[in-house]
């Protein structure tokens, strides 16, 4: 009886050691198959950083050789954003566009349908100076062309239009601007905008880029030369009348006045004053112009101001014929105390509170923005060989405080 519990307990503790041996024991199909799901996904975590890495290579690489007045795209699009002017364009419904539509010629330079420009083209912008409101606001047409012809026709990269926009620190410079002429002429663009300080000054250089192929367009003032493709601006003569019409009202028709213009030699000083004298003249035998200023190097139009008020204390109203004749008369008057009626052409920042505050009685505002789009037109239709008005007449606005708050006359205020 012994022998057989004995052997019963045997045989427990064998089949119990060896159920236990067996727990231990791998198996081979489960063995392969976790090695295999290991591998996967090393392999997936070593590609994923691999494609991390890339990315970061390429966010760090910045673009080679590339000009300084060039604009990257990471740029451009800053500046889009930063301007909806420029990247909603769309200008069937503003009425900037709308008047140009409509004013400029024969031919539509609000339309893109017959453009197709050389992939990389580049255009050189050359005017009076950068700095004013202006100025500013014709960039911005000029930029909002640009972006519209890149999208459609699909460039990007190095094959983008590409502008640059440069001019001299101050409007009386000829010379300054003369030499930036010849540096962006040695570089060959494709199309040449202009707005030349001095009438006469700038006959080589026209001449120059024409027997090089670069049609020439000017914009805001003309340039004496047969061989300029376009002159793209304002109707500154009838502008000017109309400046002398408003005055007139606004002072009773009777009084003195007193006119601040800029650069003698730049025709847009010229026609607006012709403009204001002639309508003076002809239709308002009670009022007299006892004095024209023009600015020059030598005395700032601050002081020509003061020195005019000091001469003619009983000057009843002034007529500026830009922004910057605007804002230096509007510091003499103010300080004066005087009950002066000013008029400007223009709508800077300065210039836009003073007629709201009833110290200007209102502005002739061009249109800067559709100036700097059609100029951009022209000259790619220029450059393709299609047909140009002679003269593009970006048309203006009298804005007063009656309407200057209104939203469809916002484009027209250079701010």
């Amino acid at each position: 009886m012994k022998k057989i519990m004995v052997g019963l307990i045997c045989f427990m503790l064998a089949v119990s050691v060896l159920g236990g041996c067996g727990s231990k024991k791998s198996n081979p199909d489960t063995e392969k198959k976790n090695t295999e799901e290991q591998k996967d996904k090393e392999n997936q975590e070593q590609n994923a950083s691999e494609k991390t890495e890339a990315k970061q290579e390429e966010e760090q690489r910045e673009p080679e050789n590339i000009d300084e007045t060039q604009k990257t795209d990471e740029t451009q699009e800053t500046e889009e954003q930063d301007n909806p002017e420029v990247s909603e364009n769309n200008a069937s419904d503003d009425l900037i566009m709308k008047t140009l539509k409509e004013q400029a010629g024969t031919h539509d330079y609000t339309s893109l349908e017959e453009l197709n420009p050389e992939p990389g083209s580049r255009i050189a912008v050359v005017v009076k100076n950068t700095k004013t409101g202006f100025w500013k606001s014709v960039e911005k047409g000029m930029d909002a062309a640009v972006a519209d012809l890149n999208e459609k026709m699909g460039y990007k990269g190095e094959d983008k239009i590409k502008l640059t926009f440069e001019g001299p620190g101050a409007e009386t410079d000829v010379e300054s601007q003369i030499n930036i002429i010849d540096a962006v002429l040695s570089e060959n663009p494709a199309i040449l905008c202009l707005a030349a300080i001095d009438m006469e000054s700038c006959q080589a250089q026209v001449e120059e880029a024409t027997l090089n192929g670069i049609p020439v367009i000017v914009l805001d003032s003309g340039v004496e030369n047969v061989q300029v493709n376009a002159v793209c601006a304002t109707d500154n003569y009838a502008a000017g009348a109309e400046a002398a019409k408003k005055l007139a009202e606004a002072i009773g028709d009777k009084g003195q006045v007193a006119v601040m213009t800029h650069v003698k030699t730049s025709e847009t000083s010229v026609k607006r004053e012709a403009g204001f004298t002639d309508e003076i003249e002809k239709n308002h035998p009670e009022i007299e112009i006892v004095n024209i200023s023009h600015e020059n190097e030598e005395t700032s139009m601050t002081e020509l101001a003061e020195a005019v008020l000091k001469l003619y204390p009983d000057v009843k109203g002034y007529y500026c014929t830009n922004e910057t004749a605007a804002n230096s008369v509007l510091d003499i008057v103010n300080a004066s105390n005087k009950e002066i009626k000013v008029i400007g052409f223009d709508a800077g920042a300065k210039q836009i509170k003073a007629v709201k505050d009833g110290v200007e009685i209102g502005v002739l505002s061009q249109n800067p923005y559709g100036m700097g789009y059609a100029t951009v037109i022209a000259g790619v239709r220029a450059d393709q060989g299609l047909e140009n008005d002679a003269f593009i007449n970006t048309g203006y606005q009298w804005i007063d405080n009656t309407s200057i708050e209104l939203p469809e006359y916002q484009n027209y205020l250079y701010q």
